[in-house]
């Protein structure tokens, strides 16, 4: 019995963006995603601007049917607690690294090649 790679994709799907603000985009994608067969959504973004005075973005996005959980940076500074499902990933090794790479003359983009990193010799990170 063969899967194909759709019916693999509908059982998880990612919804991947640069900013969530005010959720109503990412809320409209897994609302989408659910009806169309989706068991399970899993949705990041770089930044997740929820630092404006009454954003109640995030209070939104834990009640969202279907949001299995919400990933951003650390990338926006933010002053008050996240709900569960919304998890933080801190930016720090990352930014240590390219910075790393550029005092030693290597290639910054390569930090986005698994196989590269494998490859390298030596890690600033570690």
């Amino acid at each position: 019995n063969k899967t194909s790679l759709s019916s693999l994709l509908f059982l998880a799907n990612f919804k991947v963006d640069d900013i969530v603000n005010t959720g109503r985009t990412l809320q409209k994608s897994v609302k989408q995603l659910k009806e169309n067969g989706a068991d399970s959504v899993y949705a990041w973004a770089t930044h997740g601007v929820f630092g404006t005075p009454n954003n109640d973005a995030p209070e939104k996005l834990q009640a969202t049917e279907g949001l299995d959980y919400l990933l951003i940076s650390n990338s926006v500074s933010l002053d008050r607690p996240l709900p569960d499902k919304i998890r933080q990933l801190s930016v720090a090794p990352l930014l240590a690294e390219a910075i790393a790479r550029a005092l030693h003359n290597q290639s910054i983009t390569g930090i986005l090649n698994l196989d590269e990193m494998k490859r390298t010799a030596e890690r600033y990170d570690d």
